[in-house]
């Protein structure tokens, strides 16, 4: 729900800026059509675009001011606890003006911050971010929930602290630099988006996950109130898969439940997997009016996933909606350029928006699956790490030597295009010369270090490599549950959330993840790795949970997930051309940092089916048009921020 932002001078007798907030405010109209707020108050100026869930009356306007009139509120999300908060501060005396469930941020802070300080945030429960503004104390509170669901950017200058829901808007404020951070966007390079903390531009952060910003005085520090703990792989006492199923459901009923919290209308994005399913059947079984389910699908058979959502919606009795698309790669490509306005090439994002246009037709809120991958060792990349360990000892030398001589011999027969076993296979021969935190870097990487130096020019290497590791880069062993722990720290907040986010609030759509429940995610970092993957069999726990929910058909089918055949469309068609184009043109020859002989190849590679560099070229091609944006050459973006192109 909402958009935010917001700006507080250094120099306490300066008047808020009410033009700038207003123009950052205006830019997040999409977020909010429900209706806007400003607020200024000595240095601080604070805006607000409104997407009404919960109480939608005008009393849940915002910004909104305590009764005291010396604290100032503006906040984006959902507070699934605020009934008992409100409970709890209304017998301290606390008298609240509305039902929204943001208001109960007011006398929290109140009751809390001088005992506890930033930590009075992690008695929220929700996914939120918000500013709180201390007229007394001269004091901004930026905060951020536990997993990063609700964006944050911020910047400090050298005369004050902006911030809003999304980068582009933060552009409205002529103070931010907006020059390019080429450290960030080598990460972007390895990993399709750019990392927390960084955006980017030098001058914007991003709030982490579970962060609190304190800004007073004219200085700023963020303080972290939670992080996921996770247990070791093995525990002897740990409970039997049974027990901790039987636990696990209870706590993702709970999850459900809480998040079916509106006052309007809640569906689901369904793709028909084992997390959207299990979602869906909670939802089913919480009662109430029938669930709306809504999915996409592809012509291309291996990308389309109606027929098994068409089964779960049958199951469970939903309203199904669903469209087949035939969608322009180009026209794709555009919309997520404007809708992100920074380097994201997670390809997902482009039926991900599809899919939010559907379901915004009729809901505002949805829940989806996202995080139970996370959580329950659901990705490939996941069986590589248990893999890869056993295959480290030395006992298996003779077994990696024979790995060795077979990739190249399976790419031969089969070629190296998509889905072909040779290029999988190399990697994990790739991965086994790596230290074990190394490889699972690798694994979520858009390419081997190698082959992104390849199409780099010398001077590209330079600026542009290596990347930052992906997590703390430490000596030793990693384990699942590490490696687990790792993903929902930084792969979820930085890429999967921030496509969730994005795609779903460009349609005005709130979209809510049981998945990522406290509760959901504690207990999962508690149980021992091989509850959740054993072998080929990922999710253990979570298909035992769900065995009395879900009909067995649904419990075992392959993992899903809204994909597109990107490898077709970068091989042939508009997509392809325009790959050619940009990749190859005038503006990147100019800019110095590829090599142009090496990328002409891989694109001819890449056309006549011979690789499967389809991600790499995607993620350099958005790179480029990124720059001629943020340079004004590209006619089909603007680079202050303006929304053009987007659906």
């Amino acid at each position: 729900m909402c958009g935010i932002a917001g700006k507080l001078w250094f120099d306490a007798t300066r008047a808020g800026d009410r033009d700038v907030v207003a123009a950052m405010t205006a830019a997040l109209a999409h977020r909010g059509p429900d209706g806007d707020g400003l607020l200024v108050d000595g240095p601080v100026a604070l805006g607000h675009r409104r997407l009404a869930i919960v109480d939608l009356s005008e009393r849940g306007r915002q910004p909104m001011t305590s009764v005291d009139g010396r604290l100032h509120l503006v906040a984006n999300g959902e507070i699934y606890n605020h009934r008992e908060l409100r409970a709890q501060l209304a017998a301290d005396g606390h008298v609240f003006r509305s039902g929204c469930d943001s208001e109960v941020v007011l006398p929290l802070y109140r009751r809390w911050y001088d005992a506890e300080g930033p930590d009075f945030v992690d008695r929220l429960d929700g996914m939120f971010a918000f500013a709180l503004y201390d007229a007394d104390a001269g004091r901004l509170v930026l905060a951020r929930d536990r997993t990063g669901q609700k964006p944050l950017v911020y910047a400090e200058t050298a005369h004050g602290l902006s911030f809003a829901s999304e980068l582009a808007a933060l552009g409205r404020d002529g103070d931010v630099d907006r020059t390019p951070d080429e450290r960030a966007l080598g990460d972007f390079l390895a990993y399709r988006a750019v990392p927390q903390p960084r955006t980017a531009w030098r001058g914007a952060r991003r709030l982490p996950p579970a962060g609190v910003l304190v800004c007073e005085q004219g200085r700023t520090r963020v303080h972290t109130t939670w992080r996921l703990v996770p247990s070791p792989d093995v525990d002897p006492t740990g409970p039997s898969l049974d027990d901790a199923a039987d636990e696990l459901r209870e706590v993702l009923r709970a999850a459900v439940r809480k998040r079916l919290m509106a006052d309007v209308e809640v569906g689901a994005l369904l793709s028909g997997g084992l997390d959207s399913a299990s979602v869906v059947a909670l939802m089913a079984e919480a009662g109430g009016r029938p669930v709306r389910t809504f999915t996409i699908g592809f012509e291309e058979a291996a990308y389309d996933e109606t027929a098994q959502a068409r089964k779960v919606a049958r199951a469970f009795g939903t309203i199904h909606h669903e469209e087949i698309l035939r969608p322009d790669g180009l026209q794709l490509l555009e919309t997520v350029l404007a809708q992100h306005q920074e380097p994201f090439a997670d390809a997902s994002a482009l039926p991900t928006s599809l899919v939010s246009e559907v379901a915004a037709r009729h809901v505002k809120v949805v829940l989806t699956g996202d995080g139970g991958d996370e959580s329950f060792a659901g990705y490939d990349r996941h069986r590589a790490l248990l893999l890869a360990r056993r295959l480290a000892r030395p006992a298996y030398a003779p077994v990696r030597a024979a790995l060795t001589l077979a990739a190249p011999l399976l790419a031969a027969a089969f070629g190296r295009g998509h889905r072909s076993p040779g290029p999988r296979l190399q990697r994990l021969v790739d991965a086994l010369r790596l230290p074990p935190r190394a490889r699972n870097t690798l694994w979520k990487s858009v390419a081997s270090t190698a082959l992104l130096a390849a199409v780099l020019s010398e001077e590209g290497r330079r600026r542009l490599l290596p990347p930052t590791p992906y997590g703390p880069d430490l000596p030793g062993d990693l384990g699942l549950n590490e490696a687990l722990a790792l993903d929902v720290a930084h792969y979820l907040p930085d890429v999967l959330l921030v496509k969730l986010d994005i795609a779903s609030m460009a349609h005005g759509l709130e979209a809510r993840s049981p998945f990522l429940d406290r509760r959901v995610l504690e207990l999962a970092a508690a149980l021992p790795a091989q509850l959740k993957r054993r072998g080929r069999h990922g999710k253990r726990v979570l298909r035992r949970a769900m065995a009395s929910v879900l009909p067995p058909d649904l419990r075992h089918g392959v993992k899903r997930g809204f994909g597109v055949p990107l490898d077709a469309w970068m091989r042939s068609g508009p997509l392809a051309d325009h790959a050619r184009e940009v990749l190859l043109g005038p503006d990147a020859k100019a800019r110095g940092i590829y090599d142009q002989a090496a990328l002409a190849a891989l694109l001819d590679a890449q056309r006549r089916g011979e690789v499967a560099a389809h991600d790499l070229l995607f993620t350099l091609l958005l790179l480029e048009r990124w720059f001629l944006a943020a340079s004004g050459a590209d006619r089909r973006m603007t680079p202050d921020g303006a929304r053009r192109g987007a659906t």
